[in-house]
């Protein structure tokens, strides 16, 4: 059975009363011709074909939108967009993934089709459709996906872009965010790390998953878990991030490590970090926080356990 009489069978099983010639002559445009992975096919045909009340989110704030929904309507504005170039089925495609944003939220897209927009553009999406990725909702914008520039007024580029101070049970809620936590351990493969010259991969000796054998460059990096009271976060601090808070350089930790044989003595130094409170901005990106700036709290304890209480204290209301 090929690809399209297989897509044909699943969407045989979601939708009633469709003139099967046409469907199968849609799903075979769209997977051989257009190159649409088979379960997006799927999906645009049954969302193309089912009862309009069935599964419909309809219009929303992004906030509100959850995983596997259909029939999304929401206006926005582009945060961030970046063209790439994924393989599917053997073959290669490009896209645009990004992120958009409104005054309740931001949410991840993927855009299937021509995406003539830019960064700051405000766009209204109907009939958008949302998978999960790394436990978050992310938007599809496909072929039944109608897309217009929008006058609606919505937080401006340069409000997006500027941190704002958040509980890290709030982090994946804004493009860019303040954090005020504590380093509570110091994760694997942290301090003298050796990369890909061609994917930036963490590599395992000279061995590349993706590029095999190669020579690998050196980097500093920590993986750390930060808790700010009400909640943790993995995080990764970059290497010029990594050398603020530990004062420790990429020549120092290669001096390091060549004077002990051993590239451990590098995670080891960097573990003298746990315990201490840091302020770190950065984006939340899955299941990762990643730092671009460190500095040292002013301490102030009356001050930290009056903003814990409030905090605590809205999330009980």
């Amino acid at each position: 059975m090929n690809k399209v009489n297989k897509a044909l069978k699943e969407v045989d099983n979601s939708i009633e009363n469709y003139d099967e010639e046409k469907v199968k002559q849609e799903l075979n445009e769209l997977i051989n011709q257009y190159k649409v992975p088979v379960d997006q096919a799927i999906s645009s045909i049954i969302r193309k074909y089912q009862d309009s009340t069935t599964n419909r989110a309809g219009k929303k704030q992004i906030k509100n939108i959850e995983s596997d929904e259909s029939g999304i309507e929401i206006t926005g504005r582009i945060i961030r967009k970046t063209p790439r170039t994924i393989e599917v089925e053997g073959e290669e495609r490009d896209v645009v993934s990004g992120t958009l944003g409104d005054e309740s939220g931001i949410i991840n897209f993927t855009a299937w089709i021509d995406f003539p927009y830019e960064e700051g553009d405000v766009i209204q999406i109907r009939n958008g459709y949302t998978r999960e990725w790394q436990n978050q909702p992310e938007l599809q914008i496909g072929d039944y996906t109608d897309i217009a520039q929008a006058e609606e007024s919505v937080p401006s580029l340069e409000k997006f872009k500027s941190p704002k101070k958040v509980t890290i049970q709030e982090i994946d809620k804004v493009y860019l965010a303040k954090v005020e936590a504590t380093i509570i351990d110091v994760l694997e493969r942290s301090g003298l790390i050796m990369r890909c010259p061609e994917c930036n991969r963490v590599t395992k000796g000279n061995e590349c998953q993706e590029h095999g054998e190669v020579e690998p460059e050196p980097d500093l990096r920590i993986k750390a878990i930060l808790d700010d009271g009400l909640g943790t976060v993995q995080a990764t601090l970059p290497q010029e991030v990594t050398q603020k808070l530990t004062g420790i350089s990429l020549s120092e930790a290669k001096e390091m490590a060549r004077d002990a044989l051993d590239r451990s003595v590098v995670e080891e130094e960097m573990k003298e970090v746990i315990g201490e409170t840091v302020i770190v901005k950065g984006r939340s990106i899955g299941n990762n926080f990643l730092v671009n700036e460190i500095e040292k709290p002013q301490w102030a304890p009356k001050e930290k356990a009056k903003q814990i209480l409030d905090k605590l204290k809205e999330m009980e209301a």
